[in-house]
């Protein structure tokens, strides 16, 4: 089973070296998907009012195969 690797950044670029088995490159496209909104749970910006994160997905040769971004943005109405 191919082994894909994770790297995210949230403002800190996070190498992943250990990766994850997914038996294909759709299924490791859903992880990045599932991925996202479960960093940002704890990511929301802290200190400002917006934020990106990113998950590259890199397989095993580290070839980046797909990219996915979660923006969040915050706007004070009063």
């Amino acid at each position: 089973m191919p082994r894909y690797f994770f790297d995210i950044n949230d403002g800190i670029n996070q190498r992943d070296d250990e990766g994850v088995e997914c038996v294909s490159l759709q299924a490791a496209v859903h992880e990045a998907k599932r991925l996202l909104p479960e960093i940002a749970a704890d990511e929301v910006p802290k200190d400002g009012e917006r934020q990106a994160i990113t998950v590259l997905v890199r397989d095993h040769d580290g070839q980046a195969v797909y990219i996915a971004t979660l923006y969040y943005t915050g706007t004070w109405l009063v």
